[in-house]
C-alpha cells in the first residue's frame, strides 16, 4: 500500500489494516513518535478522550 494513501490514522484503523491489535499498534506508533518518524494529532470531540491520529513526519 502506498504511503501517500494512509493520510491519518488511528490505532485502531492502523491496527486493522495490518492484522494487529489497537493496542499493539498503539505502542509501536508511540515508539514511532519517539523516533520522530511519526507525528500525532489529538482530534477532540464532544465527549470523551481525544483520538489520537498518526501520519508519517
Amino acid at each position: 500500500m502506498p504511503t501517500a494513501d494512509l493520510g491519518e490514522l488511528s490505532a485502531t484503523e492502523c491496527g486493522e489494516r495490518v492484522g494487529i491489535s489497537r493496542v499493539s499498534a498503539r505502542r509501536y506508533l508511540e515508539f514511532f513518535v519517539d523516533e520522530q518518524r511519526v507525528v500525532v494529532r489529538l482530534n477532540y470531540g464532544s465527549a470523551g478522550r481525544p483520538e489520537r491520529r498518526y501520519r508519517l513526519a
